[in-house]
């Protein structure tokens, strides 16, 4: 795994004196590694977890909301997030209940996403509201007295991660959908990298068809993913391309 700084480049600014001191600094930064007990090192050295279902994760913010982590090109790592979250346990506050939502989705563990939805939407009796954590009251905001807005507002992210995920290059389409969950649904406007928007239609806890367009020249979408299959796009900007389930592109045409 290697740290990145490619933006700088997408920005034109490779020149400045920031951008230089983050590529002297960038190889001396420890890597990520994976501890005796198989899950992801939080702290430089391998120390012995004092609390091991505590509620933070950022150890694991390569996964998401970075890309240093991913299951194509860091599978061990991937697997010692697994068992980081294992370890770490479900519980906690509604924050921390989203993030675990969008790393399970980039997992592509749609059944342990969907887990921590239940998790978040359970209603807190209103005669212990200042007893709780986790979960919502009754007006939906979720619940860590007097309220967490980081949660409500994580939620709906990770939600979109668990239907569309992109890098630069690729983009994912239904990557962690609970198809015994959700089997038949859509989705319009949501947005990717690269100045992509996304259109999905499912049926049946299968892909129907996505359009996907650009709106600007600036996107370097490259290839495009659903399941096991794979296709390569060149997007040009302003045209809106329809794929099937095969990620066959039928048709294409000019916003």
């Amino acid at each position: 795994m290697k740290y990145s700084y490619v933006p700088y480049q997408i920005l034109g600014k490779s020149s400045t004196d920031v951008v230089q001191r983050i590529k002297a600094a960038l190889p001396r930064l420890p890597p990520i590694k994976i501890g005796r007990d198989g899950t992801i090192m939080e702290w430089a050295q391998d120390f012995k977890d004092p609390e091991p279902q505590h509620r933070h994760v950022s150890h694991l913010f390569g996964l998401y909301p970075g890309h240093t982590m991913t299951l194509e090109q860091t599978p061990d790592l991937c697997k010692a997030v697994a068992n980081t979250l294992y370890k770490r346990g479900d519980k906690g506050p509604g924050w921390s209940t989203s993030w675990k939502m969008a790393l399970w989705a980039h997992l592509h563990n749609s059944k342990h996403a969907y887990k921590m939805i239940l998790q978040l939407i359970t209603l807190i009796d209103p005669k212990h509201e200042h007893e709780k954590e986790g979960g919502l009251y009754s007006n939906l905001f979720a619940a860590h007295p007097p309220f967490q807005i980081d949660a409500n507002f994580g939620f709906p992210a990770a939600l979109c991660e668990m239907l569309v995920q992109s890098t630069g290059s690729d983009l994912y389409l239904l990557p962690a959908l609970p198809r015994d969950k959700w089997p038949h649904g859509s989705v319009k406007g949501l947005r990717a990298r690269g100045g992509l928007t996304v259109n999905i239609c499912w049926k049946e806890g299968t892909l129907h068809e996505a359009l996907v367009w650009s709106g600007s020249s600036g996107n370097s979408l490259a290839r495009i993913h659903y399941g096991d299959r794979s296709a390569v796009i060149s997007a040009s900007p302003g045209q809106v391309y329809r794929f099937n389930s095969e990620l066959k592109c039928l048709k294409t045409w000019l916003l």
